[in-house]
């Protein structure tokens, strides 16, 4: 509202402490993670071409698609930011992000830093002239989401290893990632802090995404039911 309301460009909010940022456009319309980091790797990348970008196995695959325009490497890590910043430490990578809205610029640290983010996002938009929405618009098209089930930590390694048994070519390295072709996944690890599993999931469009992920819910609640 406040945005729309001061006619702004773009709007921030920052977390408790400061070290992520999730962004909206000049119409309040709220980018996730994963758009607000793949929009800056793309522009921080055009001018270093030749980098390495580290993010977690539960990012996007678009961020792929841009490193390949610039002959960058992406390099996928565990989930979670100590993950990335030690990767990005000893790849020296310019660049390092997670889809909850934390970015890492190596340039200037490699932890996560909310108001830098906000100084990139700032520069983009001064040197490219458009708007976030123009920009966003240019990048290739990325439809993800993520969901969340209440269990135990032995339902959870259940879960897994029955899906494991039903899809054994997985990746196990952070819970369980399915790839069911290039553009198609579902990732399921349980949270190191809560008793839950985090669901994630990337399709070719929106309602391809949806019903992979309710597909997958049902798998694990009947899993759960057992």
């Amino acid at each position: 509202m406040l945005v729309k309301n001061n006619h702004a460009d773009v709007g921030i909010a920052f977390d408790g402490d400061g070290d992520r940022s999730i962004i909206c456009d000049g119409d309040g319309k709220i980018l996730t993670g994963d758009s607000s980091s793949i929009l800056l790797c793309s522009y921080l990348l055009e001018k270093n071409l030749n980098s390495i970008v580290v993010t977690c196995l539960n990012s996007a695959t678009t961020i792929e698609k841009i490193a390949l325009q610039t002959n960058s490497q992406v390099i996928r890590t565990k989930v979670g930011s100590v993950e990335v910043s030690r990767k990005m430490v000893s790849e020296n990578a310019l660049i390092g992000f997670e889809e909850n809205g934390g970015f890492m610029y190596g340039n200037h640290n490699q932890v996560r830093d909310g108001a830098m983010t906000l100084a990139l996002v700032l520069d983009l938009l001064t040197n490219s002239g458009k708007s976030i929405d123009e920009n966003i618009r240019s990048l290739p098209l990325s439809y993800t989401t993520k969901d969340k089930i209440s269990c135990s930590n032995d339902d959870a390694n259940k879960i897994i290893s029955q899906l494991l048994d039903d899809f054994p070519n997985s990746d196990t390295s952070d819970g369980i990632k399915i790839t069911l072709d290039s553009q198609n996944w579902i990732m399921i690890r349980p949270s190191g802090t809560e008793p839950i599993i985090r669901i994630y999931a990337e399709s070719n469009n929106q309602k391809n995404l949806e019903v992979l992920m309710s597909e997958y819910i049902n798998k694990i609640k009947s899993i759960l039911a057992r």
